[in-house]
């Protein structure tokens, strides 16, 4: 009964508002909608990614070559964040590989655009720009919470101040006035700032909730990284290409073309894969 009453008496707040504030209550509902729908999109995207790096550590851990990571490593059908970082890694040392077999000419006033020379700061770029770019993308839509959270009160003092004025404006021409003429109208220019309250909270809060995730994730995916390179140097994967030499030639056939992931799996004789 006092839940039909309360509603009974919102709509009916709502129904003796201006134009002005059912249009400000209408823009709310919109971006409520927006912040939901984005809150709900993200909140899923995690939980996807938080699986599958989960997955992918356990099977960084458990391979024996980097070979056995890229062929395993892609699990799941959503983001995989540290699996692209790693995938990157390989692909710029594999570049870099090739491109060691093919040496061009270049005139001394221009720069190449490629170089197999400091390897390991090009595998760490590449895999530098592969988290900023997943970061990104991961990070997309987040402004509107952020715009929802610090707009939405202002947005609902807005319409509330315009009601008062409306109804002041309205009581200064009547003859008498009374609670049961000046509460109808007050309580409409109310409920906008309630409204606007209503949509900025949750979107603060899952606006922080996310971000705390997304630099968790971030932070994991950048110990990957450092981990990546550690064993890279271990091996002796990030030794210097000779120029001109075959991509074919780096690895004598004996050994496997893959980089160890496990310490204790370190030959004798670095591979290059």
């Amino acid at each position: 009964m006092a839940a039909a009453s309360f509603w009974d008496l919102i709509s009916e707040s709502v129904m003796s508002s201006s134009t002005l504030e059912q249009g400000v209550l209408l823009f709310l509902i919109v971006l409520s909608i927006l912040s939901w729908a984005v809150i709900i999109m993200k909140m899923r995207a995690l939980g996807r990614l938080k699986r599958n790096n989960a997955a992918f550590t356990q099977i960084f851990s458990s391979a024996s070559h980097t070979g056995e990571v890229l062929e395993r490593g892609k699990v799941g059908d959503g983001p995989a964040l540290q699996y692209t970082v790693f995938a990157a890694g390989m692909a710029a040392r594999a570049s870099a590989r090739q491109e060691a077999s093919q040496t061009a000419a270049v005139d001394g006033d221009h720069i190449p655009l490629r170089s197999h020379r400091n390897l390991e700061d090009r595998v760490r770029l590449a895999m530098e720009h592969a988290l900023k770019a997943e970061m990104t993308r991961l990070g997309r839509h987040l402004p509107v919470l952020a715009t929802a959270g610090s707009a939405s009160p202002f947005i609902g003092l807005f319409g509330t101040v315009w009601g008062i004025m409306a109804t002041f404006q309205t009581l200064g021409t009547a003859k008498s006035a009374s609670l049961q003429v000046l509460a109808p109208p007050i309580a409409a220019a109310l409920i906008a700032t309630a409204a606007g309250l209503a949509v900025a909270i949750p979107a603060v809060m899952f606006y922080n909730q996310i971000s705390a995730r997304l630099d968790e994730e971030n932070e994991e995916a950048t110990c990957l990284m450092e981990r990546v390179l550690h064993l890279m140097r271990a091996t002796g994967s990030l030794a210097e290409i000779p120029e001109g030499q075959a991509a074919a030639a780096s690895v004598p056939p004996s050994q496997p073309s893959a980089v160890p992931v496990q310490a204790g799996a370190v030959p004798a004789t670095p591979a290059l894969a």
